[in-house]
């Protein structure tokens, strides 16, 4: 049947239920009654026939503009359609308007997923987004109630709403906080001193999406077992297979000390004690390697081989080794007590602790030098596919939210200058972690062509201790004035 233009009085129109707008509040909706009033519905909405009476499939701001308006009727387009034609049309048009909350818009997706013959491809293709952008929507219906209310009062935007839906609704409920005294790692206080607001919440404000990201990174724990395939395959593809195989799978962190939000009875392994063992970037591999899943902290959710077997591997851990083997060579000579021993040892940690201290802040402070002749050394480099810098790209291209690094190896327009840009993006992300840097970077800037001990020496020079002693010879002492 073709469509038929008629006019129909208010009586015999009906909203429909299916209509995946929900908002029909706020100031555009009073300008447009303001236009009804005085010119009245210039465009006709569409109906369909149902049951006696003619169901909106699109135009329902209209309509409840005409009624606010008291009009008496109102011009349509009649199409009869089928309850999956209309819905179908209904969530299609909805999702192409620009004022529809991101919530709303999730519910039509949701609507379409239950249509016969729609996935998320077919609808991103209807509408002309990605299917990250279509996944990430429909992942917004996960939100907890308080976090939804905020959201939709627009306290938060879609980029806050995008993390929290891919928590679990007791992890949200940690971030948004119980009130102003827990403000969670969603809100920060925004109260002035002079303020005489009692109102708490109205205050708080939320901080920026990058903050909270670095705050669930910090505080919520990553689960494998659930973790999302289409968030991280390749995290869940790597965990599925070392299973499989029964192979041993650990959570590990770069960092030195984790969040008590963060903890649980597994054992959580610090960087001290494992190191990469999957052949990336200068990694050795070995027989006793396992797969170890970031949980917290720095590349969270990022799945790859490690070692962890200190008292078999001489590969990963050959100063453990050597140590052992010292140790066992100067109890054989008699090396004193149990305690005398215990003292040396730890006045050994000390020491090593302090090495590693004076270490990392001589990194720190080559770093730039570091980073200019690893610009210097990437823009010399041949950008063919299989070239070093191509292998570069390939095995660690992630998004960097560095942009003060652009200065070093602008990202230029030719595809030469992105694969360069891209490059050096990768490297500088490994010496800007100044806990493994000092011990895996410079094997691989011997790729380069640095020498990374040679800049370490020039931009941060050991300092030599300085020794006091007293005179040999007291008639040759200093006298004092």
């Amino acid at each position: 049947m073709s469509d038929a233009m008629t006019t129909l009085t208010l009586e015999r129109i009906q909203p429909s239920k299916t209509n995946p707008r929900r908002s029909f509040d706020g100031p555009a909706m009073h300008e447009l009654v303001e236009s009804v009033k005085r010119h009245g519905v210039l465009q006709p909405i569409l109906v369909r026939p149902v049951d006696g009476h003619y169901e909106i499939v699109a135009g329902e701001r209209r309509y409840r503009a005409a009624k606010t308006a008291c009009a008496a009727t109102i011009p349509v387009t009649v199409r009869t359609l089928s309850d999956q034609e209309a819905l179908e049309l209904q969530c299609i048009e909805n999702l192409q308007r620009q004022d529809l909350h991101q919530l709303e818009e999730a519910e039509g997706y949701r609507q379409l997923l239950a249509l016969k013959g729609y996935d998320a491809a077919r609808i991103a293709e209807r509408v002309g987004r990605s299917v990250k952008y279509i996944y990430d929507r429909i992942k917004l219906l996960q939100l907890i109630e308080p976090i939804r209310k905020v959201f939709l009062e627009g306290r938060i935007t879609a980029g806050h709403a995008i993390l929290l839906a891919r928590l679990t609704p007791k992890d949200q409920t940690r971030v948004i906080g119980k009130g102003p005294d827990d403000l969670g790692g969603l809100w920060q206080g925004q109260r002035l001193l002079w303020s005489d607001r009692e109102d708490e919440q109205d205050d708080r404000k939320a901080v920026s999406v990058r903050e909270l990201e670095a705050w669930i990174d910090e505080h919520v724990r990553f689960d494998p077992a659930k973790a999302d395939e289409f968030l991280f395959p390749e995290t869940t593809k790597t965990v599925t297979v070392a299973r499989e195989q029964a192979e041993k799978v650990v959570s590990i962190t770069h960092d030195n000390y984790v969040q008590e939000s963060a903890r649980t009875n597994e054992r959580i392994i610090g960087p001290r004690s494992w190191t990469r063992a999957d052949g990336s970037r200068g990694a050795k591999r070995c027989d006793y390697a396992v797969t170890g899943v970031i949980v917290v902290g720095f590349g969270r959710g990022e799945a790859f081989k490690v070692c962890i077997n200190k008292e078999k591997c001489k590969a990963h851990w050959p100063q453990f080794h050597k140590d052992r083997a010292e140790r066992a060579k100067e109890a054989a000579k008699g090396g004193g007590t149990a305690e005398e021993r215990w003292k040396k040892q730890e006045k050994q940690r000390e020491a090593d602790q302090v090495r590693e201290k004076a270490e990392r802040a001589r990194w720190e402070q080559a770093r730039p030098a570091i980073l200019k002749a690893v610009a210097e050394a990437v823009k010399k480099l041949p950008a063919k596919a299989n070239s070093l810098i191509g292998r570069i790209v390939l095995g660690e291209i992630r998004e960097h939210n560095t942009p003060h690094l652009a200065s070093y190896v602008p990202l230029g327009t030719t595809a030469e200058d992105l694969l360069r840009h891209a490059a050096f993006k990768a490297l500088a992300s490994e010496v800007g972690n100044s806990w493994s840097a000092p011990r895996e970077f410079p094997k691989r800037a011997k790729l380069l062509g640095i020498d990374v001990k040679k800049i370490l020496d020039e931009a941060a020079p050991v300092e030599k201790p300085v020794h006091t002693s007293a005179p040999a010879d007291p008639a040759k002492a200093p006298k004092k004035t």
